[in-house]
């Protein structure tokens, strides 16, 4: 998800003019650290990926190898 995707599903509109969000409340503040969680999520899911695709690659490899 992008961070407009995740604005509108909490229904946050950050300020324009300061470019910041507004944390009036615990509310906001709360819906601010979930969306920080799920980059954080997401973050890690990638490089979780890339680690699996390049041992599976170096697997692949090596099987082609020892066939020939």
């Amino acid at each position: 998800m992008t961070e407009v995707e995740l604005n509108a599903l909490f229904n946050i509109c950050p300020e324009r003019v300061q470019n910041v969000y507004a944390t009036n409340s615990i509310k906001d503040v709360r819906q601010i650290q979930s969306i920080v969680k799920v980059f954080n999520i997401a973050r890690e899911q990638r490089a979780t990926s890339k680690k699996i695709a390049a041992r599976s690659l170096a697997a692949f490899r090596t099987i082609l190898a020892s066939n020939n």
